[in-house]
This record gives C-alpha cells, sequence and structure tokens, in this order.
C-alpha cells in the first residue's frame, strides 16, 4: 500500500528511489537530496517485503514525527518524489514493484532515476581505469537525454558475457533490485534511468556524495552559493551513523 498523507498533484514529476544494495550508496544520496532540499514528507508504503521499522525524524531534531520503513517525500520547487527506504528486505519485492508502477502511472509521474551502487570487486579492467559511476537508460530517457548524458561524458555501464560465455548482460552485482525494478519500468515504458557507483561497504558517505552530485549534474537540484558551490546538507542524523567514540579509557 502506498498511503500519501497529502494531496498533491504529481504530473510531470521525476521519482527519485534507492535501492538496497552494497554500502546504502543510493540511500544515503537520497538522505542528502531531502535534507538539501528541505522536502516534506507526504506518504509513507506498507508493503511485507521490507521490515517494519519505525523512528525519530531523522531530518530534524526538533520534530515530533516519525518515520517508518519506507517514506515518501516531495520538493514541488524542484518537482521531484523521493522515497526513502531504511528497512531490509525480507522477501523478494515483486508485489511492491507492481504498486510502485501502477503508482507511477496513475499520478503521470514523467520518469524515474533509481540510484545504486555495485561491487568495487567485480569491476572489469575498463571499469577500473574510469570514474568510479554508471549509469544505464531506457530507450525514452536516452531519446530525450542521450545528447546531455554525451555532453555531460557520463559512461553507460558496460555490459558482460553471462555465465554460459554465449551472449552479453547488463548485471549490476551488489546492486540489489536495482536492475529487476529497472527492467520491468522498461518493459512497462516508464521512463527510467539508473545511476551507480562502485564501492566497498565501509565509510560511504563520500560515494553517496558523488553519486548524488552524478545525478545533480543531469537534473540540478542542489542550489548554489554566490561562488557557485553546492549546497549540500547533510541530515542531522548521520552524527550516528557510526556510533559514540570509544571512551578515552580504552587508551
Amino acid at each position: 500500500m502506498i498511503k500519501l498523507t497529502e494531496d498533491i498533484d504529481l504530473t510531470g514529476y521525476t521519482l527519485i528511489i534507492p535501492s538496497v544494495a552494497v554500502g546504502n550508496v543510493g540511500q544515503l544520496a537520497v538522505d542528502l537530496f531531502i535534507s538539501s532540499l528541505s522536502a516534506k514528507r507526504i506518504g509513507y508504503v506498507w508493503d511485507s517485503a521490507f521490515i517494519p521499522i519505525v523512528g525519530p525524524d531523522p531530518y530534524d531534531e526538533n520534530s515530533s514525527a516519525l518515520c517508518t520503513a519506507v517514506d515518501l517525500f516531495c520538493s514541488t520547487d524542484k518537482r521531484v518524489l523521493l522515497i526513502q527506504i531504511r528497512s531490509p528486505l525480507s522477501q523478494k519485492p515483486f508485489l511492491f514493484f507492481k504498486k510502485l508502477q501502477n503508482f507511477i502511472t496513475e499520478k503521470h509521474v514523467a520518469k524515474v532515476i533509481i540510484l545504486t551502487s555495485s561491487y568495487s570487486h567485480e569491476k572489469r579492467d575498463q571499469q577500473i581505469r574510469t570514474i568510479p559511476l554508471r549509469y544505464i537508460a531506457s530507450p525514452e530517457i536516452k531519446s530525450e537525454f542521450g545528447a546531455m548524458f554525451d555532453s555531460l561524458n557520463w559512461t553507460h555501464l558496460e555490459s558482460k558475457i553471462d555465465e554460459y560465455g554465449r551472449s552479453e548482460v547488463l548485471a549490476i552485482p551488489g546492486g540489489g533490485f536495482a536492475k529487476n525494478l529497472y527492467d520491468i519500468f522498461v518493459e512497462n515504458h516508464i521512463p527510467c534511468a539508473v545511476l551507480l557507483r562502485f564501492c566497498s561497504e565501509g565509510d560511504n558517505i563520500p560515494d553517496a556524495m558523488e553519486l548524488a552530485n552524478y545525478l545533480n549534474q543531469w537534473l540540478e537540484l542542489f542550489s548554489k552559493d554566490a561562488s557557485g558551490n553546492l549546497l549540500i546538507r547533510k541530515p542531522s542524523s548521520w552524527r550516528f551513523l557510526f556510533g559514540n567514540d570509544p571512551p578515552l579509557e580504552m587508551f
């Protein structure tokens, strides 16, 4: 169930959704957009595919609002709808994909961008020698934005030979449900793109910053100061990503 708590016309909006993937890079990048755009929570998703959780507002320490496993946020200024996922999957989310597909169609959302990551140790030779960012795009996105991607010097995700050595396939190892969701949207003619960063588990904040900047080259969501620097605000909850510092008595 996708429940909107506010009645907003989402016609022509861009939907950004993270995949639960290595390093949680997509989710961290969505956090940056929600915080920097002061996006407003306008709904939530209840689905058995996600382990249910509840917690305090991750973006405002003075707020009494709660967050759930999957929340929806909106920036009317930028015409962007963001889905944030804070819970691991408990089962394959095919029913959730179908609900999301119907929601996108009913609300006349213009396009979908999936943010994810992929194992850095799976990189091949040509990927090692270039920047660790890639994209894939549906025919509709390529038709409208392909020239822009070329001007930005973006690199399309390289295909690889399948395990039987017979044909080339696009795969995102460690990328969670990103490729499956992308394939469903392409099959149903929903304009869609996947943006990913190769990474390893650890402190993935720098990876999230790079992925967010990568998307910003396309959509220009972040504001700039007088010097042209991007105004990116980290959520206050990020102070607790790694817990407290070790006690001095240990040393």
